[in-house]
């Protein structure tokens, strides 16, 4: 008895280690990961990897974010062989207002955040600006900052990480990582304060 609940025990945890490896398998009728990535439109394409066995595997302790600055995408990747979960086409930071290569730790988590610096800008119920508030020196009574749901702060100079309804597939936000509005809350419940973001070239 002892020998066959040994047994048992071997096969489940190879059916584990299977399930988790992300390489072989469905995954949003895409195959494999591998084969997902190795498509001719992987840089223009706005369609979403994901794996739903490595998804299902990740906590908010055994993941990170990486982001890719030449695809335009970002994947979120799981346990010590960085099994990809998700990979999704992302906008970041134009030319003017790059993204900057490095590792940063996610420093806050909001789940309905709004721009203190970009938004709208109103006077007597009238719009009088839209954009940057710094660069209006007009009357005002009223500032609504721009949406960003999901909101995961990267730096303490404002760049993040959230959804948006404007993911072009090139590089044309202010900064931060745009995600479309389908894949960001699932990142989000993945993660917590302290996860790496990998910001690569």
């Amino acid at each position: 008895m002892k020998e066959i609940l040994a047994l048992m025990g071997l096969a489940f945890a190879a059916i584990t280690l299977i399930s988790c490896s992300g390489s072989t398998g469905e995954a949003n009728g895409f195959g494999s990961y591998k084969a997902f990535k190795e498509k001719s439109d992987y840089r223009t394409t706005m369609k979403v990897y994901q794996n739903e066995r490595v998804y299902a595997a990740a906590t908010p302790v055994n993941t990170k974010i990486r982001i890719d600055l030449s695809d335009q995408r970002a994947q979120l990747l799981v346990g010590r062989g960085e099994h990809v979960a998700i990979d999704t086409p992302v906008c970041t930071g134009r030319q003017a207002r790059p993204t900057r290569p490095g590792t940063y730790p996610i420093m806050e988590k909001i789940v309905n955040k709004r721009s203190t610096i970009f938004g709208t800008t109103y006077y007597k119920g009238r719009c009088v600006h839209c954009g940057d508030r710094r660069q209006y020196h007009g009357r005002r009574d009223r500032y609504v900052g721009a949406p960003l749901p999901f909101w995961m702060r990267m730096t303490s100079g404002g760049v993040g990480m959230h959804g948006s309804s404007s993911v072009k597939r090139q590089p044309c936000s202010n900064g931060c990582v745009r995600t479309p509005q389908s894949v960001i809350p699932k990142i989000f419940a993945k993660v917590t304060t302290g996860t790496p973001v990998e910001v690569v070239q």
